[in-house]
């Protein structure tokens, strides 16, 4: 990872320079806009901290050559000024982030680990996208252990693997890398055992004979027998009839099948991968499910996570699902500011995965498309409150003569500033005072203009 630093205060620069080589990096110092531009034929940089005022012109207009040669690139705006006009344009035009001068180390250090952080999720998300069996994965321990049982599970053919968790957490996506990773000579089939009809279900998994009852005209072979030499996934075992629990019970000891009508058995040789969110184990001594059959499929048990106990594996989705969603959209692919990082990583995502993909992709349809950041301000209030704490103030009356959303801003607006001066303008007080989550302050602060 290289690191530039364009600026022509050799204090200031020399000082970066010695700070990040000593964390290992590689650091060049550029005091020159003509001398980014002879570096940027021969080299490409991973992160730029970019002064705006330069010698030779202004450090901003480099931005977006800066981007066009090396799209990877994290470029950090560095100006004395705080003119905040100029934020929001090297933001738009696509800068990572910036620093006010002066500023401590400590803040430059922090934005270096949080660039090279932001790429590493990138690159992490394109080699997701490229290989879609790696969805699952994460470098959360959680889910670390579970690819490496997954792993395991390839050699074999004739395994019984049962998969539990929340709904959303991903388990076809799992049965599906164990079908890929097999290299089965069969296909991969899937049955919603709650969403066929109890009256023909049976036909549907084990096929029917000629004749077996009015309306059968020829053979029929069942899902079974097609996902022979390959994968069944029975979704939703637990919703499983106990009239047909006893044949799959059967079906899964003899590994044959007797389609209806039919005096004949065949052999069938496949990898059956069941998936529950239910509790099977209370269902069993409620006697819904077949305790026999519980024991037969649960030979490997594999409960996947919830979203909400995978720690940094959210970011890593979401980095995958807004580049997935922004090529189908023909979109830029924007990036998360760290208060969105931060709301991701504290929501309960009670969808789990499933919640987090369609999150994604209700923010890319309705944010606005010239900001390169998904910000707080794109995000739904519901996300925002989640953790709300405290007791919201009393109300106030309607002034005469106003309108009611007129009313309700004026409000907001007063109530906020007055939580903030009391609180000495601490954020998470202030939050706390007014009883709604530091996230939910700061995007209402966006929208009133009070940051």
């Amino acid at each position: 990872m290289s690191i530039w630093i364009v600026d022509d205060e050799t204090n200031l620069a020399g000082g970066l320079k010695k700070a990040f080589e000593k964390k290992g990096y590689s650091v060049k110092c550029i005091p020159t806009i003509h001398e980014l531009q002879e570096a940027l034929n021969t080299e490409i940089p991973s992160l730029v901290f970019l002064d705006q005022c330069l010698p030779d012109g202004n450090g901003l207009d480099m931005l977006p050559i800066i981007l066009k040669i090396a799209p990877r690139c994290r470029v950090v705006m560095m100006t004395a000024f705080g003119d905040s006009s100029l934020v929001v344009r090297a933001i738009r035009q696509g800068a990572y982030n910036y620093l006010d001068k002066p500023f401590p180390l400590d803040a430059a250090m922090n934005m270096v680990t949080r660039a090279f952080e932001s790429i590493r999720l990138q690159n992490q998300a394109e080699v997701m996208m490229a290989d879609e069996s790696n969805l699952l994965l994460g470098s959360s321990p959680a889910m670390e252990k579970v690819s490496e049982t997954l792993s395991k599970l390839a050699p074999y053919q004739d395994v019984t693997v049962l998969l539990t968790g929340e709904s959303g957490t991903g388990k076809e996506v799992a049965a599906r890398m164990i079908h890929r990773a097999s290299n089965c000579q069969g296909e991969f089939v899937a049955v919603n055992c709650s969403a066929i009809p109890e009256a023909l279900l049976e036909a549907e998994l084990f096929g029917y004979a000629k004749g077996a009852y009015t309306g059968a005209d020829s053979n029929k072979p069942g899902l079974i027998e097609v996902a022979d030499k390959g994968t069944l996934f029975l979704d939703e075992i637990g919703d499983l009839p106990l009239s047909l629990q006893t044949k799959l019970f059967r079906f899964i000891d003899q590994r044959t099948i007797r389609p209806l009508g039919s005096t004949k058995e065949k052999k069938i040789s496949l990898k059956l991968i069941c998936a529950t969110c239910l509790d099977l184990e209370k269902k069993v001594r409620e006697e819904s499910f077949r305790k026999d059959l519980y024991f037969r499929i649960s030979v490997i048990p594999i409960k996947l996570p919830p979203l909400r106990e995978r720690g940094k594996d959210i970011l890593e989705l979401a980095s995958y699902f807004l580049g997935d969603c922004s090529k189908r959209m023909n979109r830029p692919l924007p990036e998360l500011t760290e208060e969105v990082q931060e709301v991701f990583l504290s929501y309960p995502w009670p969808g789990n995965v499933r919640e987090l993909r369609n999150m994604i992709e209700r923010i890319l349809i309705l944010r606005s498309q010239a900001d390169s950041l998904v910000r707080l301000a794109d995000l739904p209030m519901e996300m925002l409150d989640a953790h709300p704490v405290g007791l919201v103030p009393e109300s106030r009356a309607v002034a005469p003569g106003a309108s009611l959303n007129d009313t309700i801003d004026r409000v907001e607006r007063e109530l906020i500033t007055a939580a903030l001066a009391k609180c000495g303008g601490n954020r998470t007080q202030a939050a706390a005072e007014l009883g709604i989550s530091r996230f939910s302050l700061i995007r209402r602060m966006q929208r009133h203009g009070l940051e």
